[in-house]
């Protein structure tokens, strides 16, 4: 069945755009959901220890369990405070497993409305289906459009059916491109998405399902034994999150630059807007790594997309003040003959500020850089604090510098309203864990009075 796709760019944006959102939202959603239930956690453990600091009697611990004696009339209140205690510490345990089964998820839902994206663009991908309908099928279809529809749908069923890796060798036979190849995330993605299977089917326990997978894929799981049970570290969830990213972003616009060679220029666009986004939001990693990809293709619409990438992937390094990094980045380049925007960043990341404030004279209230840029753009992120940059603003624009506030993030807004309640709690974000550690595990109670 061969017809004209009447889908473009707009379709690969979309959902990769929303799949980003998606996994954004998830990703902040933990460390919320972690603050939020912080209170609780100590108040039910600061009732449980004073209630035992009070009341219990002895602890005696063999062979791994514990015998707590008590008077008799204090055994239910001991049970109560135990239950409470439990039932919070679990959510601690509960909410990052969800939310990491919650991330892949996602990325599955991605791949499905990615894999009917691709069976619009290249209608001949599904032509050379092996499924069969009967006379009788279609005639109860009542056209070829809703038959196709169907084929497709069933095609994709059978697809998501399969494991991850399997995903993939179907999507390189399709494409007719190795999609893994130099892929370093790979091993790092198989282990997460079996990783999500032992959270689903058994409670996070290691078979040898996954050992054997893992194995196959050269993933190194050094300290990992069969019948271990694996945790969701906040460092692993935020891995997770990364790796996602990465790789719905790098499959997107390979498919993106294979299929639809006419719209290079929006795919420029479109994958800029992300690096530039990350850079924003101070997601340096993932900025680093997606504009390695984006500087590493082959064609570009023009020199400018090209400048932009260059551009951002050595502000990248500059706002980490790795200086050295993004100076081998942008001085390979000569700027001499490029547009003034381009002239000013490369004078910025190396520092020669006199030479930038004499270029925004230049440039003038009408040129390349307005005064919104001057604002927002990250590339002034360390001039804004001089004094002869905000003079030099005052003289091109006539008015005094004025910095535009940029709302801040609900999850940023809570992590510091906590931590100016309780500054600990900075350290503890760091390493993703926030549930409390001091708790006695109940193993056998006396309840006959002393």
């Amino acid at each position: 069945i061969n017809r004209v796709s009447n889908m473009d760019y707009k379709d690969l944006s979309q959902n990769l755009n929303a799949f980003l959102r998606h996994i954004e939202s998830i990703k902040d959603t933990l460390p919320m959901s972690l603050l939020l239930i912080e209170p609780h956690q100590k108040k039910a453990n600061d009732e449980f220890l004073k209630f035992v600091n009070e009341n219990v009697i002895d602890i005696e611990e063999k062979d791994g369990d514990k015998t707590v004696t008590m008077l008799y009339e204090h055994a239910k209140v001991y049970d109560r405070l135990v239950k409470n205690s439990e039932i919070s510490s679990l959510a601690s345990k509960i909410i990052p497993e969800s939310l990491f089964v919650s991330l892949i998820s996602q990325f599955d839902a991605y791949l499905n409305r990615l894999l009917k994206i691709l069976f619009e663009l290249r209608p001949e991908y599904i032509n050379n289906s092996e499924r069969n309908l009967t006379f009788s099928e279609l005639v109860e279809f009542g056209s070829i459009e809703k038959a196709r529809e169907y084929v497709i749908e069933k095609e994709i069923e059978s697809v998501l059916r399969r494991n991850h890796s399997e995903h993939f060798e179907y999507l390189e036979n399709k494409l007719g491109i190795p999609l893994r190849k130099n892929l370093a995330i790979w091993p790092e993605f198989i282990e997460i998405t079996e990783r999500r299977n032992l959270f689903v089917h058994s409670d996070g326990i290691v078979s040898n399902q996954y050992i054997k997978v893992c194995e196959r894929n050269q993933v190194d799981l050094k300290g990992i034994k069969l019948n271990d049970r694996l945790k969701i570290s906040g460092a692993y969830f935020n891995k997770t999150y990364r790796c996602l990213f990465e790789l719905s972003v790098k499959l997107t616009h390979t498919i993106w630059r294979k299929l639809l060679k006419d719209q290079i220029g929006m795919a420029d666009r479109e994958l800029n807007n992300i690096c530039y986004e990350l850079i924003n939001s101070q997601q340096y990693d993932l900025a680093d790594v997606i504009l390695e990809f984006a500087t590493s293709q082959k064609v570009f619409f023009n020199d400018a997309a090209k400048n932009v990438f260059v551009i951002n992937k050595a502000l990248s390094k500059f706002l980490q003040s790795k200086n050295e990094d993004a100076l081998e980045v942008i001085n390979q380049y000569d700027w001499s003959a490029s547009s003034d925007d381009f002239k000013l960043a490369h004078l910025v990341i190396n520092q020669k500020y006199e030479e930038c404030y004499s270029l925004m004279r230049k440039i003038g209230k009408d040129g390349e850089v307005d005064k919104t840029n001057y604002r927002t753009w990250p590339l002034f992120h360390k001039m804004r604090t001089k004094r002869k940059f905000k003079k030099t603003f005052k003289e091109i624009f006539e008015e005094d510098y004025k910095v535009i506030e940029i709302p801040k993030r609900p999850l940023q807004e809570l992590i510091d309203k906590q931590i100016k309640d309780n500054p600990e709690i900075k350290e503890r974000l760091k390493e993703g864990e926030l549930s409390s550690k001091e708790k006695l595990e109940k193993k056998s109670v006396s309840k006959e009075p002393e």
